[in-house]
């Protein structure tokens, strides 16, 4: 039976110094029903900051007392915000929403009543769900007007087990992402999984290793996330990647290592998680060798790299040393990374061939 107030999505926002941005991303939460808007539990994750993040956040918190929510911890990373977050949380399902992000209000409604409905209809109704997001380039200044790019998933209803998932991939793949998944809180608990601390690209085992153990997967094609993009100093762009190269290795070598629970994932979880596990890794081995433009700084390191895979798993060793070999290759040949990125599958397949 439905209990009054009962919580059905909890968000949990990692805020570090994010004072700029985080009054944006708080009040994109604010429904102007309050029927729905108590059903959501928003925990603002203080993760040490020396701003006035907390006293942004605070403001919502006195305004919504039953909604917002602040937990205070000292600095330890996104991974170690999220973790903490997940202890508290009170709703049925969850997402991470970052500090410097924000929601489309209208699809918020939606997607609560989305999640309400469902629950009612059928018992356990999903272990994920996956969803569209939108990104927007915010390069430019002194305007409102941004360009977007819609990351669609072509994929509707459920429920999917990881089998299928994984063999239509692509038609989910922007789901398959922390601006894209919302997990069932009880059945991410169940997984174990802690998160990596003190690391970026941590968010590689949250969306990769829930879904491998999943077995009601379920599409809702709206697109929630509005996530912003353009800033240099962010995680994604090539200049940041090249200095936190012990930040992808650490979390690659965990995703690695989820393998070995393997027996225990779902139906098609083991592929699902061997995918995307190695798309990463293909994605970690292209930066290094195609997209630094010093071609011989990072080769010492990337064969070393590549024999340390192949000691931990030889199927995922024999997968992404093909792609090695390949880029080996066009790095020898100073291929750019322009270049790579226009013509890449014909010559690939030339190389490999």
């Amino acid at each position: 039976m439905e209990t009054e107030n009962k919580k059905i999505l909890s968000i949990i926002i990692p805020t570090y110094n994010a004072a700029k941005f985080l009054d944006k991303g708080l009040s994109s939460f604010i429904i102007d029903d309050n029927s729905l808007l108590n059903m959501l539990d928003i925990i603002v994750v203080n993760d040490g900051s020396t701003d006035n993040s907390v006293e942004i956040a605070q403001k919502y918190v006195n305004k919504y007392p039953d909604v917002y929510r602040i937990l205070n911890k000292e600095n330890g990373g996104h991974g170690s915000a999220i973790n903490e977050g997940v202890k508290i949380i009170k709703g049925s399902y969850f997402k991470v929403v970052d500090a410097d992000d924000w929601v489309n209000t209208d699809v918020l409604k939606e997607t609560i009543c989305y999640l309400k409905d469902n629950e009612n209809k059928h018992e356990n109704f999903a272990d994920a769900v996956l969803m569209s997001y939108r990104s927007y380039v915010l390069q430019r200044e002194n305007t409102d007007e941004y360009p977007y790019d819609d990351k669609y998933i072509t994929k509707n209803g459920g429920p999917y087990n990881a089998g299928y998932v994984d063999e239509h991939l692509y038609d989910f793949w922007w789901g398959l992402s922390l601006h894209g998944v919302i997990y069932n809180t009880q059945f991410y608990r169940n997984t174990g999984l802690t998160l990596s601390e003190g690391v970026f690209y941590e968010d590689q085992e949250f969306s990769i290793i829930p879904m491998a153990y999943a077995k009601s997967i379920y599409a809702y094609d709206k697109a929630l996330y509005e996530y912003r993009v353009g800033d240099v100093n962010q995680s994604v762009s090539i200049e940041s990647s090249l200095k936190r190269l012990d930040h992808y290795e650490k979390v690659i070598m965990k995703l690695i290592e989820a393998g070995r629970d393997a027996e225990h994932f779902s139906i098609g979880g083991k592929q699902l998680w061997f995918d995307k596990t190695s798309k990463f890794i293909n994605d970690y081995l292209q930066l290094c060798l195609i997209r630094n433009t010093d071609k011989k700084q990072l080769r010492k390191r990337m064969k070393l790299f590549v024999s340390q895979i192949e000691k931990k798993n030889t199927d995922m060793y024999k997968c992404v040393n093909k792609n090695y070999k390949a880029f080996c290759v066009l790095n020898k040949m100073h291929m750019s990374d322009r270049v790579y990125q226009d013509y890449f599958i014909r010559l690939l397949h030339i190389v490999r061939h």
